[in-house]
């Protein structure tokens, strides 16, 4: 038995994401860079094409705007945004790139979008911890190399002694 799923009609999901654009007060660009998408893929489903968008643009669009109302996106019923929360303001003011992480304003507090200062605390604990493996490793490999050349020079001056034992020119 085969499962129907009803489609949406054309466009109408294409609405649904220009309202969401504006709603966010927010440029083209700034909310395709926000769901890390490109501005192209957006164009094409809000402006005048109006290509249907792909599965995975919707996906990135609701995991990234927790106050979308999935249903509402993809159905067109019921509210645009979950009750109790409000669209975030201004993406490309409110969010600015920190030590590479994403911190936005919504209604005068600060979100972290799952990624806050325990959250680069943790991180740059974990790369200096990296950096420390890292140069212990050099240390090691520093002192290879030193063992290396002795060996040579060691060998080279055995080759040497050898060959004047022998009364052997070079």
């Amino acid at each position: 038995m085969t499962k129907y799923y009803p489609k949406v009609s054309k466009g109408a999901i294409n609405q649904r994401l220009k309202f969401l654009v504006e709603s966010l007060s927010t440029s083209v660009r700034a909310f395709s860079e926000a769901i890390g998408d490109s501005s192209s893929n957006t164009n094409n489903y809000i402006g005048s094409r109006q290509t249907e968008p792909k599965p995975e643009y919707l996906a990135k669009v609701i995991n990234h705007f927790g106050e979308i109302n999935a249903h509402w996106l993809l159905t067109g019923v019921g509210e645009p945004f979950l009750p109790g929360t409000a669209p975030s303001t201004n993406i490309s003011q409110s969010q600015k790139k920190v030590k590479g992480s994403v911190v936005g304003t919504i209604q005068g507090s600060v979100t972290t979008n799952n990624y806050g200062l325990a959250d680069c605390e943790k991180e740059r604990d974990g790369l200096r911890a990296q950096l420390d493996k890292a140069q212990r490793e050099v240390e090691l490999l520093t002192g290879q190399l030193q063992t290396k050349d002795a060996l040579i020079a060691s060998k080279e001056e055995t080759i040497e002694l050898l060959k004047a034992a022998f009364n052997r020119p070079n």
